[in-house]
């Protein structure tokens, strides 16, 4: 069963840490340098508390290619954030083989300008004439959140998008993806097939 949540990113760094589980706060200073990216690290840090406050439990660890997991697998997890949002997407399950991604992105982000050349660069397949027969940002970016959860569910990083032909993989009913709106922010989530969608996201307010 996959189970989803959101919050609002925390606006203090060691407010943050005093409330994540200290094995989670040394496997991520082990992965992660705060420097002068304070953003970053409180939206990371602001996702792994939403992590904690949804009822995951485990021995935090980071693969090579920087996936959250846990090393008991007491479940899977994934988890974003966007602007000054935060999402976690947790699959229950005893099977070790299960896994489940998330990735979500803001409508009004200035950076995504040029679409069409975008596109070209990361859209293969289906997923071109998906975004040619509707070329608007918001296709645009409900392709690229989907592929961007395909790749954290797989496990790889953003060099593995532009080989990810999503619109295929569903069709072929190899996953699953389960499609949100948040106000301006897409949140898209790809899970195995079988899995049931959930109706919504709980949205966590602040401790």
């Amino acid at each position: 069963m996959v189970r989803l949540f959101g919050a609002t990113c925390g606006a203090d760094i060691e407010d943050l840490r005093a409330k994540i589980p200290t094995q989670w706060l040394s496997a991520w200073d082990a992965c992660h340098k705060v420097g002068k990216n304070e953003k970053n690290a409180l939206l990371s840090l602001s996702a792994l508390s939403l992590l904690h406050r949804a009822g995951a439990i485990g021995t935090l660890c980071y693969s090579e290619n920087g996936r959250p997991y846990f090393f008991e697998y007491t479940c899977d997890f994934s988890i974003t954030h966007t602007q000054n949002y935060v999402f976690c997407a947790i699959l229950d399950g005893e099977d070790k083989t299960m896994r489940v991604g998330i990735d979500a992105e803001d409508l009004d982000r200035p950076d995504f300008s040029n679409l069409q050349e975008l596109a070209t660069r990361w859209f293969v397949g289906e997923e071109q004439k998906t975004f040619l027969a509707s070329p608007t940002k918001e296709t645009f970016l409900r392709i690229w959140t989907r592929k961007e959860a395909y790749a954290k569910y797989i496990g790889e990083g953003l060099r593995a998008l532009s080989k990810i032909d999503t619109v295929t993989l569903e069709n072929e009913g190899r996953i699953r993806f389960f499609d949100y709106r948040e106000g301006t922010i897409l949140v898209s989530v790809c899970a195995p097939r079988g899995e049931t969608q959930p109706q919504e996201i709980q949205m966590i307010e602040k401790e």
